[in-house]
Parts: C-alpha cells; sequence; structure tokens
C-alpha cells in the first residue's frame, strides 16, 4: 500500500543499524526486554526449547556465537538466546 508519493527508502550505512548484537557485553550481562519473555535451547539453532525467561530477567553470557547471518548469545549454562535488540538488551536494566 502506497501512503505517500515522496521520500525513499535508504540503505545508507548512516541511517541503518543491525537488528542482532554482535558484540559481548561489557559487564557480560543481557536483560530479557521482550514483552513475553524469551525462551532458552540446547542448540544454536534454536531448537529443543529449555527455559522460558521473563521480562526483566537478567542472564550471564559466556560467548557470542554466529549462527548462519545471525548471533546468539551462549549463557553460562551452556543454553542459547536469541541476540535480536528487540528482545534483549546489554547490561542490567
Amino acid at each position: 500500500m502506497l501512503v505517500s508519493k515522496t521520500g525513499y527508502v535508504t540503505a545508507n550505512r548512516k541511517f541503518v543499524v543491525n537488528i542482532y548484537y554482535k558484540t559481548m557485553p561489557k559487564n557480560k550481562k543481557i536483560t530479557v526486554i521482550a514483552k513475553k519473555g524469551v525462551n532458552s535451547y540446547k542448540n544454536a539453532n534454536l531448537t529443543q526449547k529449555s527455559k522460558h525467561f521473563k521480562k526483566g530477567t537478567r542472564l550471564t553470557v559466556k560467548k557470542i556465537v554466529k549462527h548462519n547471518l545471525t548471533t546468539r548469545y551462549q549463557l553460562s549454562n551452556g543454553h542459547y538466546v536469541t541476540a535480536n535488540k528487540k528482545l534483549v538488551i546489554q547490561g542490567n536494566y
């Protein structure tokens, strides 16, 4: 649906940001900010669901893992959660 005939879409790096974190948090902590929470999984491809974390839960990160074009956080218990900026935030909040 076309709303307006003016304007344009850009892919200029100044105006576009990644949706996934690509770096480790400084204090190795992330906080769940998704309204419905996030799940942790046993595998980096997010299979074999293991646990659900509610909004506001703080998690300790061991390392960041690349999976295809996305990234995942490996938690201190060895399980994986998404590194999506809309679902988790780096640090304690």
